[in-house]
């Protein structure tokens, strides 16, 4: 057999140097299904419903409430701050593209003991002066330029990665967005939920205390037992403890609402009117298809924006490897003295070049693309998971919408039996047909049907949050913002990758 070859760090070199002309590893395009799993009607996806969807709700302090959340909340600040950060990452990498000049200056003194005698005879000995201690001064002023040319690309495949960051920070910053307005809008329905709900128990404390001095009036009559009387003491003293607990969590969600709009505590209120309806979208909501989660979710769109900038750095680390160029030009002028018996200046220019071959570090070169594919592998998986996780959201937010529709329609069917049957426990009541336990009963049921109603109608607005959210609504929807072709290959290799 014959023997292997020695493999010097100049072959390895040299292995990694061709390696380098190959693409950054390809990976295939996100698996996105045609059509909704759960959708009953294959709507199309509205454009102009999504973008304000919290108008479809018809409800002008709803709206009011979302706009000044989105004007002052502190978390889409901070997601703006980072996007200025990303920006001027991008104006820092394309730096690299253009010549830097600088303006250096340097000057100096030394100080030389003479301890010799000069020679008269020779030519310089004319020139040293006849003192102990010779001072000798030197100075430079030069505006200098240099330039290291980007030959393989290097330097622009970090540019674009930059750039690619910027659209990831803008991309969060519009789901932080999105995140703001959804939760402003259930932390309103929320609230109004609450008013109801305090205005339900009002209202059953009023009729528990009327059926209190009508059960005390028949008591004194004769006609009922003082237990009706406690019962119904009792009805309304357990109305009143609901009421006392309900104030609390009402109090508590209004100082959230606060938090969230970055208003000074109390502020909610004072501003929001009493209401005791919860707001629906009247019209249906489009699913649209799986693909327009990928032209608009601003997650997806993130993660996307996060791949290409990982891709183009395993890129830009593989160009590392190639020979690397730079000139350098000067254009100044120097002095120099010696003494007292003669100085100099002059003017002057310099132009050069220097060329490198990395190969001496290799090794940690070709780490650093072990790293950038490491991290491209990374970033293409959390596309993916993001993206079944957006998948995910849409079809539960589908059954959880017909879900509530449909038990939001039989908690009104239970609502009008429950009123009737205390209609007419109230009757046969006063005809002496039925005791006031039976009332208590018929009132509490009633009481509770109402109440089941409206937390049926609050799941129902929340349902509906929840599926505008999940579409991607929230935002106007730039025509350049993501195309078919950056949906269809982002998991694949970017334009720079030729070899």
């Amino acid at each position: 057999m014959p023997s292997r070859l020695p493999r010097t760090p100049l072959a390895w070199a040299l292995a990694l140097m061709l390696g380098a002309c190959s693409s950054v590893p390809e990976r295939p395009a996100p698996d996105v299904p045609e059509a909704w799993f759960h959708a009953v009607r294959q709507q199309p996806a509205d454009a102009e419903a999504l973008a304000d969807w919290w108008q479809q709700f018809d409800d002008p302090m709803l709206t009011r409430t979302v706009r000044q959340a989105l004007e002052n909340n502190r978390d889409i600040r901070l997601a703006m701050l980072r996007v200025d950060s990303a920006r001027s990452q991008l104006r820092q990498a394309r730096a690299g593209l253009f010549p830097t000049f600088d303006l250096p200056g340097s000057a100096s003194r030394q100080w030389i003991e003479n301890n010799n005698e000069p020679d008269p005879n020779s030519p310089v000995g004319q020139f040293v002066p006849d003192e102990d201690v010779i001072t000798f001064d030197n100075w430079e002023l030069a505006l200098q330029a240099s330039w290291e040319l980007d030959i393989f690309g290097a330097t622009r495949a970090r540019t674009d990665s930059a750039r690619q960051q910027i659209r990831s920070a803008q991309a969060q910053a519009i789901a932080a967005r999105l995140a703001v307005a959804s939760n402003a809008a259930q932390g309103y329905m929320q609230l109004r939920a609450l008013e109801g709900q305090r205005a339900l128990l009002v209202e059953g404390i009023e009729l528990a205390a009327d059926l209190e001095r009508i059960a005390g009036r028949l008591f004194e009559a004769g006609e009922v037992t003082r237990l009706d009387v406690a019962a119904s003491a009792a009805e309304r003293s357990s109305l009143e403890a609901d009421l006392d607990e309900l104030d609390i969590n009402l109090a508590e969600a209004r100082l959230a609402l606060d938090t969230l709009l970055a208003e000074p505590p109390g502020s909610t209120a004072r501003q929001l009117e009493a209401s005791t309806k919860v707001p629906l979208a009247d019209k249906p909501i489009p699913p649209g298809q799986p693909l327009d989660l990928l032209r608009r979710r601003p997650d997806l769109i993130a993660e996307a924006a996060q791949l290409q900038a990982a891709q183009l750095q395993s890129l830009a680390a593989r160009r590392d490897l190639f020979p690397t160029l730079a000139v350098q030009a000067a254009v100044g002028r120097s002095g120099l003295a010696l003494g007292d018996a003669f100085s100099t200046a002059s003017n002057f220019a310099r132009l050069g070049a220097t060329f490198g071959l990395p190969f001496l570090d290799y090794r940690r070169r070709g780490a650093a693309i072990d790293l950038a594919d490491v991290e491209g592998e990374s970033a293409y998986i959390g596309f993916q998971q993001a993206l079944a996780q957006a998948m995910e959201e849409v079809e539960r937010s589908l059954v959880r919408l017909e879900g509530q529709q449909r038990r939001l329609h039989s908690l009104g069917n239970t609502l009008r039996h429950r009123e009737y049957a205390y209609e007419l426990a109230q009757k046969s009541y006063r005809l002496g047909e039925a005791n006031l336990n039976e009332v208590l009963d018929a009132q509490r049921g009633s009481l509770q049907a109402r109440q089941q109603a409206l937390q049926g109608r609050t799941a129902l607005a929340t349902a509906q949050v929840a599926m505008f959210v999940a579409l991607g609504g929230g935002w106007e929807m730039e025509p350049d913002a993501v195309t078919d072709t950056d949906a269809n290959n982002a998991g694949e290799t970017p334009e720079h990758s030729e070899q």
